[in-house]
């Protein structure tokens, strides 16, 4: 028994990815992943349709964009076997991921028409090379302000060191092989199989790339503080989260909140760091009063926890927020909306009213706002008798509103609310 318990704590780490290079390569080709590999080429045929085609063209996209995330943050757990039932999953992390790639793009631009050609060609060369890095911290940590850090993928180079130059070689082998291997065959064959062939290829280096990017993760994981789900303590006893943590705690401990503060602070802004690591600098952050850095947080720390799956602790920290401000809202509508109706299963219904109405005062243009404003007009209504407050976000709503059900629904709402006349 104590052999066995030996053996479980000291877990073989990970082979290095250069000794893998079969199995990641083929990696598209097993499992669930084939299955999306095919599934979602097939789908593309969908944009050939007139007028709608580019619009179902681009949702697919989305979609393999929104795999290939999975793929690497399950291989950065550890999981090797590729994710299932995910295509419909949705954190933001792929619109962040444009986001991010249109900044890079209008930063090279810039750099390119106010320096010369010559310092832009440089410019790109970097922004490629510090790529990957922004990937990782957008798919670890979720927040495009610390993705689009060059603090961030400069850090994560070092921290990984020359394994990700090499990491870096490989991932432009892997595309460009891919690239000339669907352009080849595209030559080859008739025009809708070619078309077909050349967006396999796409799809299959595209994957392959981020399992290679969660496998580079999952090696290196110590040095990026990065704890992998089940990690035995022999893995991350030694990891840069801990040594932070008893730094910070050290610093509180003797009074000086500012100073752990400071020392959490450059971290959780250039890497993903582990949930305790959040917790404490929120934590100092709600007791320095700065709502800014509180807001800014609270929306990398919510999102984290939704990866992680953590829904309960996130209600706990949006209740905690919004009750210090009002308007707070996670980064997405779709997380804001998910924790609401979460609130609502639980019974929580004053935390459901508050994230509802600040739902409607951040995004009251969004299609999904006549919804959340009838949902908090019958909870002002009929839970807590505020019938004026209910009516006035009801007429609000009809006035934006476009779509005739809804219209109907939140007229019949209103009915409901409004005092007998005689």
């Amino acid at each position: 028994m104590q052999d066995r318990n030996h053996s479980r704590s000291t877990r073989q780490p990970p082979q290095p990815f250069w000794l893998q290079l079969r199995a990641i390569t083929f990696y598209p080709l097993r499992g669930p992943a084939l299955y999306s590999l095919i599934a979602l080429t097939l789908c593309t045929l969908l944009g050939m349709l007139p007028m709608i085609g580019w619009i179902i063209g681009l949702i697919v996209w989305v979609a393999v964009y929104r795999y290939a995330f999975e793929i690497l943050r399950e291989t950065a757990h550890g999981r090797m076997t590729s994710p299932e039932h995910t295509l419909g999953s949705s954190d933001g992390t792929v619109i962040r991921l444009l986001a991010l790639m249109i900044l890079m793009g209008i930063f090279v631009v810039l750099v390119a028409g106010f320096l010369g050609p010559v310092i832009g060609l440089l410019t790109l060369a970097a922004v490629v090379f510090l790529q990957p890095g922004c990937v990782i911290s957008l798919a670890m940590d979720g927040s495009l302000r610390a993705a689009a850090n060059p603090a961030t993928p400069i850090t994560l180079a070092a921290r990984i060191g020359w394994p990700y130059l090499a990491a870096f070689a490989l991932l432009f082998v892997i595309q460009a092989s891919a690239l000339t291997a669907g352009t080849w065959l595209h030559k080859l064959m008739p025009p809708v199989i070619g078309e077909l062939t050349l967006t396999f290829f796409s799809i299959w280096g595209l994957f392959t790339t981020f399992h290679l990017l969660g496998y580079l993760v999952y090696q290196y994981h110590a040095e990026l503080g990065f704890e992998p789900e089940g990690a035995p303590e022999a893995l991350s006893r030694h990891a840069p989260d801990q040594q932070l943590l008893d730094e910070a705690e050290h610093f509180v401990r003797e009074g000086h909140p500012e100073a752990a503060m400071e020392a959490l602070r450059g971290t959780v802004r250039t890497r993903a760091v582990s949930l305790p690591v959040h917790e404490l600098y929120q934590r100092l952050l709600l007791r320095s009063g700065s709502t800014g850095a509180v807001r800014e947080h609270s929306r990398q720390y919510l999102n984290r926890l939704l990866m992680e799956k953590q829904e309960r602790q996130a209600m706990n920290l949006l209740r905690e927020v919004l009750e210090r401000d009002p308007d707070f809202t996670p980064a997405e509508p779709e997380q804001a909306a998910l924790l609401a109706e979460r609130a609502r299963l639980g019974g929580q219904f004053q935390l459901q009213l508050d994230a509802l109405q600040a739902m409607l005062r951040a995004w009251p243009r969004s299609p999904d706002a006549p919804q959340w404003a009838l949902q908090a007009a019958l909870l002002l209504g009929e839970r807590y008798s505020r019938d004026s407050e209910a009516l006035q976000l009801l007429d609000q709503a009809l006035q934006r509103c476009e779509d005739g059900e809804q219209q109907r629904k939140l007229e019949a709402a209103r009915r409901a609310l409004q005092p007998d006349r005689v």
